[in-house]
């Protein structure tokens, strides 16, 4: 190649080969961008955990969320949600549906806080805010 042609610019994007392939009326070839090994499902797996942070230490906020239908129940489960942890006074905020649930939860506030107490990181929950 001659030194005034080193600068020229690949022709690398998709779009690029179609154009002049159709201006030069001929067939675009393969796609070099698609000549690489297929990465297997394991590394995939493995590289999506990473980029999640899955497989981390969970926050108050995951165990809390994963474990809501065993500490409020199946039948407040649909009508009551975790919704932020203030790490600086430990309140729970729960977003309710309305006023009957606001009160049964009420009732039941200081069995659902002992059962967060007890799940992995949340001894920092102290109180417990209907909303």
């Amino acid at each position: 190649m001659s030194s005034k042609h080193s600068n020229y610019k690949k022709l690398t994007s998709f779009n690029e080969r179609r154009l002049l392939a159709n201006f030069l009326e001929l067939p675009m070839g393969e796609d070099i961008s698609k000549q690489r090994e297929p990465i297997s499902m394991k590394d995939l797996i493995e590289k999506t955990w990473a980029n999640w942070g899955m497989g981390e230490e969970k926050t108050p906020e995951q165990s809390i969320s994963e474990n809501w239908h065993k500490i409020v129940g199946k039948k407040l489960n649909m009508k009551c949600a975790p919704e932020r942890l203030q790490p600086s006074n430990g309140m729970l905020y729960v977003k309710t549906s309305g006023g009957p649930v606001k009160q049964e939860l009420s009732f039941q506030k200081k069995s659902i806080l002992a059962k967060i107490k007890q799940l992995e990181g949340c001894s920092e929950v102290k109180d417990l805010k209907f909303t």
